[in-house]
């Protein structure tokens, strides 16, 4: 039997030139995409204003990048496409790297697996040179006419790599990538005037006016105009941090309009991710993500940027501290902004339909009409109850209608939450013990909880067999008469409480803090006031300043809206005012 190859004693050897090109391509050439993003940064390295990207084929018949930056002078145009030769590293140090690129092998690389042209200039003469690259090597070296900038042009990308081409999806698919990776780049530069020409059409366009909303409205659509809430600035760990975020009206079905700038760089590094989606978590709705873009310029020296063949990804020093602070911000941007009146609201003969909203009963003179001053909320006068579920309000800028319902889950579920960072809320004895009957698969998992419960303030214990006794539970706020005013959880809701915590033992043990927070979001939902009740006027008001002394008063632990503002911008234009 022959020797497996494996176990054959050859001697080691230095690759071939061309071997290590094409490695080196296949790490930092994926796809087009790859192709886009290195030749613009590129351009943004040579400190251009304006750059085009032309695409055809989905990138692999043709890319070109144009720019106006400084240009390569033409005795180092050879050495620019050589691999590991780069003007961005004077001083060879990986801890002080300023610019975009800084491994010399984004040509080189693109240049092993499709023809690269380049046309540069360094003035304003007219006169600049091209040099044409097949196979990695020089076909065509002479002058060309250019005005200062570079142009970069990549044809029959991976023709040579038949098993790469055949990786690459349809054309669409690889659209949809080069025209993300160009937005990201383009919001990283909001001072470059960016345009992107698919097939000859213009399907995305930047000012370069420096403005990251701007920037953002620009890369992902008009919806986003007027909807865009500034983050910081702030100082964390020597990290300047700053950005903008859509308004919760303004979600997505997925992660993709999250964007990251570490020192000018898009990047998605997945520590901060993470953190910054547990932020956001509770106050957007399930399976809804933000609009975002945020920046973090740190020194040099406190980030890694070679940790990943593309830069896609950056190491932090002190990533948890500043994923922290960003985290904390969206919360409260997010947590704290009323959600605009969306549908136009009927006017004139349409306004006297059946379904115009009433009030429970007609108002009479209150004198409690004093402002409601809160830290979380502007200052409001109580008008009413609506419909017996939403609360209406008058701010110095329009209505504002809360949902009773949803704000009563909202200051019951930071309640528990502050509680349960103090040690625990105080247990009440119920009036009567409550019996939980469980499944034989959920009782081990259920009575591993008990300690973790009984923190919460549940006084729980096992009854023989499948059965456990619930003796206390934690005091809610209630339905306001007085801001002190609590209630048992659970009592007159205690099949909706066994149910819960039933439900609790179908869940797994090992999810750390997520199980206690859905308890605490389901025993708020349980325990808050139910639309269709009627509040009197002291608890209203109580119920008012409750909600704006939480962190996040415009939405509910489920992460719906609670308040909804009607602006007097919309109330002027509905009714024509002058």
């Amino acid at each position: 039997m022959p020797d497996h190859p494996a176990t054959v004693l050859r001697p080691i050897r230095v690759l071939p030139a061309p071997v290590v090109a094409r490695i080196a391509a296949g790490e930092v050439i994926e796809r087009p995409a790859s192709v886009v993003k290195e030749l613009v940064e590129n351009a943004l390295d040579a400190g251009a204003r304006q750059i085009r990207i032309d695409v055809q084929g989905g990138g692999l018949a043709l890319i070109r990048v144009s720019d106006d930056g400084c240009g390569i002078p033409a005795d180092q145009m050879p050495l620019a496409c050589a691999r590991h030769a780069t003007s961005k590293l004077p001083d060879d140090d990986l801890e002080q790297v300023r610019t975009l690129g800084f491994r010399g092998e984004a040509l080189p690389s693109i240049a092993t697996v499709a023809e690269l042209t380049l046309v540069s200039a360094t003035d304003n003469s007219g006169v600049g040179h091209r040099l044409v690259l097949r196979g990695g090597s020089v076909a065509v070296s002479e002058p060309a006419p250019r005005s200062r900038g570079t142009t970069v042009t990549v044809r029959h990308l991976f023709q040579n790599v038949p098993a790469r081409l055949a990786s690459c999806g349809r054309p669409q698919t690889e659209i949809r990538e080069i025209s993300q990776t160009v937005r990201r780049l383009a919001l990283a530069a909001p001072h470059v005037r960016m345009s992107l020409y698919i097939d000859g059409r213009l399907t995305l366009h930047t000012d370069g006016g420096g403005d990251l909303s701007e920037a953002l409205v620009a890369v992902y659509g008009a919806a986003l105009s007027g909807r865009l809430i500034p983050l910081g600035p702030i100082e964390v760990a020597s990290a300047r941090i700053a950005g903008v975020v859509a308004g919760p009206e303004v979600t997505r079905p997925g992660r993709g309009q999250i964007t990251f700038i570490v020192n000018g760089r898009a990047v998605q590094p997945r520590g901060l991710l993470a953190q910054v989606e547990t932020a956001y978590r509770p106050v957007l709705p399930r399976g809804r993500h933000p609009v975002l873009a945020v920046t973090i310029d740190v020194p040099p020296g406190l980030v890694d940027i070679n940790i990943h063949p593309a830069k896609l990804e950056v190491r932090l020093r002190a990533e948890r501290e500043i994923g922290a602070a960003i985290g904390e911000m969206i919360r409260d941007a997010l947590g704290r902004q009323p959600l605009p009146l969306r549908a136009e609201p009927a006017v004139g003969v349409a306004a006297l339909a059946p379904t115009l909203v009433h009030l429970a009963e007609a108002r009479p003179v209150w004198d409690d009409d004093a402002p409601i001053i809160t830290p979380g909320l502007p200052p409001l006068r109580l008008i009413d109850q609506v419909q017996r579920r939403l609360l209406l309000l008058e701010g110095d800028d329009g209505l504002y209608l809360v949902d009773q319902h949803r704000a009563h889950e909202r200051v019951i579920f930071e309640h528990l939450v502050a509680r349960h960072g103090d040690g625990g809320p105080e247990p009440v004895a119920l009036p009567e013990p409550l019996l939980l009957e469980l499944r034989p698969a959920q009782v081990a998992r259920f009575a591993r909880r008990l300690d973790d419960l009984a923190a919460l303030g549940f006084q729980c214990e096992s009854f023989g067999g499948r059965m456990f006794l619930l003796r206390a539970a934690p005091a809610l706020p209630g339905v306001f008469t007085t801001p002190g005013d609590t209630a048992l959880a659970g009592v007159g809701e205690t099949d909706g409480l066994v149910a819960e915590l039933v439900a609790l033992a179908d869940s797994e043990p090992g999810e750390g803090e997520g199980w206690r927070q859905e308890l605490l979001v389901r025993l708020a939902c349980r325990s808050a006031v139910r639309r269709g009740r009627h509040l009197e006027r002291p608890a209203m008001r109580a119920l008012v300043e409750a909600l704006g002394h939480t962190r996040a008063p415009a939405v509910c632990p489920h992460g719906s809206p609670l308040l909804i503002h009607v602006s007097d911008t919309l109330l002027e234009r509905q009714f024509g005012w002058r």
